[in-house]
Formats: structure tokens, sequence, C-alpha cells
């Protein structure tokens, strides 16, 4: 049954309610509430909130850059947008432009299948040789600083470059035409621009690839046959020109068939350089008597002809691989073309290596490319993947040694020692008296003990 209250009593009731929490304090006046009880509520901390005062880029111990778009003006001007903020995520706004380096590049198909190219970059110089061997001038990839850069006010900025891509240099066309390179603007392949973050205590290199003709920036065709990861696991950063060029997606737009080191007068190219340095000591036309060398900033000479790898050279998979090539290691970095080592062979590549090959006197003829597939296709009797195989790491991985127990090692002792050795694959134990691989020719098995010597004097 409800029950009515007088309005007398709700008036006197509301008024105490209100007496109760006047003032918005926690009590009534003149009233001590005393501690809260066990287990009660409790106030809450005062809350922390980030700091939002703009970070200055020369302090900045992190840097985090994302490219939002790129596109063409009316005048063939790439124009790039981005935003800097700090390792906190606090926006950067002090940016200059003496602080960037901005580069763009187009990829250009091969004729070896469609998932090769060789990345071209618009923007380039004329190295002149001014020491070493090299007796003609080459084509350079650089970077530009010289355009327009606007600060949104907000950690993003807007760059329009100086380089218009239907309107470059006649020297560099020129230059270009020469050594068979290709500088014409061809808004149906994929564009990549990148940056170079100078002055700060961190640095950066955002890439964004796109296509100018459609917009379009998923589901077209890239290059990615080696990450940064896969260096970093021997070079921790990779860093060289300063140290602040470390990805490989930007190193790429200028270590490409485009550019020359005109001193030695050899290629700069991605794939070229990194396996010759990597070869170094043990390239053919080194230890006939030559010798590999690079010249850089001022006419600096880098001789790797002393260089030597500490592994197989043949692991390949350890800098690039994919699915089919490093798909059943978990220690490995994949990318989506790190098969195209296995997969594609060419005398820019393979000749990088074996650099003592004459491909125009090579077996059946190679005036280009295009026929390399016919021998060393994966499928064929001299297949890249076969012919680099490890044999030795791989039948290493059939045996796998456990020590079980060791006894009898007091003083005077002929310790025994209990073992097993197994296949990891099948899972099953040897017969170690009775396996061929066991018994056959050349076949050994140590057993070694060793103990420190701090008793000894």
């Amino acid at each position: 049954m409800l029950r009515l209250i007088p309005s007398c009593c709700l008036a006197a009731l509301l008024t105490a309610l209100v007496a109760c929490g006047g003032g918005g304090g926690n009590s009534a006046s003149g009233v001590n509430p005393g501690p809260p009880p066990p287990g009660g509520p409790v106030d809450p901390p005062t809350p922390e909130f980030p700091n939002t005062n703009p970070a200055p880029y020369a302090d900045a111990e992190a840097l985090f850059a994302f490219i939002n778009s790129a596109e063409l003006n009316a005048e063939e001007q790439p124009v790039v947008t981005f935003q800097l903020t700090d390792g906190d995520n606090v926006p950067i706004t002090d940016l200059a432009l003496e602080n960037l380096r901005f580069v763009i590049a187009k990829l250009q198909p091969s004729p070896l299948g469609n998932l090769t190219g060789n990345w071209q970059s618009y923007i380039n110089r004329i190295e002149r040789p001014g020491v070493g061997p090299g007796n003609a001038a080459k084509l350079q990839a650089t970077a530009e600083s010289g355009g327009e850069l606007h600060n949104n006010g907000n950690g993003s900025y807007t760059y329009t470059f100086a380089t218009r891509l239907t309107d470059l240099p006649a020297d560099m066309l020129a230059q270009a035409a020469e050594e068979g390179l290709d500088l014409s603007y061809d808004p149906t392949l994929t564009h990549r621009v990148a940056i170079q973050f100078d002055g700060s205590r961190d640095t950066a290199n955002p890439h964004y690839d796109w296509v100018p003709a459609s917009g379009a920036t998923q589901g077209i065709f890239s290059m990615d046959i080696a990450a940064t990861a896969s260096c970093n696991r021997c070079h921790d950063p990779l860093a060289i020109h300063g140290g602040n060029r470390r990805e490989m997606a930007y190193c790429v737009t200028c270590h490409n068939a485009g550019s020359t080191d005109a001193n030695s007068g050899n290629s700069v190219d991605m794939k070229v350089m990194i396996h010759k340095i990597h070869r170094g000591a043990a390239l053919p036309s080194v230890e006939a008597g030559g010798e590999y060398a690079i010249y850089g900033f001022r006419d600096s000479k880098h001789d790797y002809s002393k260089l030597h790898y500490p592994q197989d050279i043949r692991n390949c998979v350890n800098c690039h691989a994919g699915t089919a090539t490093g798909g059943d290691r978990d220690n490995l970095v994949l990318t989506p073309q790190g098969d195209n080592w296995a997969e594609y062979a060419s005398a820019a590549v393979c000749g990088s290596c074996h650099d003592d090959v004459d491909f125009g006197t090579h077996k059946g003829g190679q005036p280009d490319d295009s026929r390399c597939g016919q021998c060393h296709a994966p499928d064929k009797k001299y297949g890249i993947f076969n012919s680099h195989r490890l044999l030795v790491d791989e039948a290493r991985n059939a045996f796998h040694a456990e020590i079980l127990s060791v006894d009898n090692t007091l003083p005077g002792d002929q310790p025994v020692v209990g073992f097993r050795i197994s296949n990891p694959l099948t899972g099953d134990a040897y017969e170690i008296l009775n396996d061929p691989v066991f018994t056959g020719s050349g076949a050994s098995l140590r057993v070694g003990m060793a103990w420190n010597t701090v008793d000894y004097t």
C-alpha cells in the first residue's frame, strides 16, 4: 500500500538534505566526518595529464614522423603533407627547412617478372671524378631541400618540392640519356617520396608510395626485398652518411641502378653494392689482386677489399627472405619480394658476387637478363636456390645430441657419460653402432670434458 508523506514533513526532509550538501562540500558545516571506514571509498589521486606543450625539435630524444599524403600540383611539383611528434606523441612545431631533405623516385618495371623492378630518382646530380680510377662523369641520385615548407601549426607540415617532374634540368637529362637512364615522368608508375630529418637527437626516414594517376596507395606495385630489421641484426642501428639514413625504403631511392660512383666507376645500386661489400675479400676480382672500393664524402675512399663476412656468403636468407625461402624459420623477417633472390637471375645481381663472370660470353649467350631463367629458374638444374643451399647446415638439422648423465667423477675414477643422439625431424633415436651415418667413412663422434684450473699454480 502506498503511504503518503504529509507536505510539511516532506518540506522539512528536503531542507535537511539541502543543508547536508550545502556549499558543495563533503559534510555539513562544523561536522568532522572522521576517517573513512575500512574498505570504504577513498579520494582518488589528482589526475596527471600528458604534456601538451610543443616539444622542441632539437631536444627531442625520439622522433615519430608519418607522411599523410603526396600528390602533384598543377606545375607537376610533388606536394607532401606529414606529421611530426616526439616520443610522448607531443606535436613538434618548430621544424625548419634546414632540418629536412626530400627525395622522390619512380619504380620502373623489369622484364624479369611482375615482382621485380628498379627505383629511379628524379633528383640527381652529376658527379665528376676528382680522385680514383674513374675517368667519366656519372649521374648520382640526391635529395633536395630548396622547396617551400608550410608549418600548419599543429605538428603537421606541407612541403612543395622545387623539382618539377616534367621539367628536369637539361644537363641531367643529357647525362641520363648518355648512361641509358630514363628520367621521364610516368604517372601510371608507383612513386615514392621520403624524408630525412637532421639536426635533432634522433632521426626518422618516413616514406610514402602511391600512383599519381589514380592516387592509389593500396594494391599497387612495390618493392620490399630486404627489411631494415634484417640489417639491424648486425648493424644496429643501420646508419651511414652521418647516421641519419637508417631505413632501407629510404636508402633505395638513391641507391639504385641510376646511381654510380664516378671516382671508382662502381655502381652504388643497393643490390650490387651491398653484395660486393659483404663478400669483400672473397670477391673473385679481389682474390685475383684487385680491390673493391667506394668513394664517399669529399672523395674519401672506403676500401672493402679486406672485409671478411662472418658466415657463409651463401646464407642469402639472413638478409632477404620470403615465405618460400624463409617461411620455415622463425628468426627471419619475411618481406613480400624476399624470395626474388631465388627466383629471378640477372647479370647485375649475380655478377655482384660472381664478378669474374663475363656475361657477354656466358654459356648460351646473354644479351640481357630475359634469358637467365632458362637455366637458373627455381625448377631448373642450375636454379639459384639449389646452387646456394648450405648442405652441411641442412644435414646438421637432422642431429640432436643430449647428455643424459655423467657418473664416476671422483679422483681416480673413469667418467661414464650417458648420451642420446636423435633426429629432430623424425623424433627417432640413432643406433650409433649400426647407422651408416655413424659407421661410414669419415664419421666420428667425440666426447670432451673440461674443468677449471684454479688449483694449479
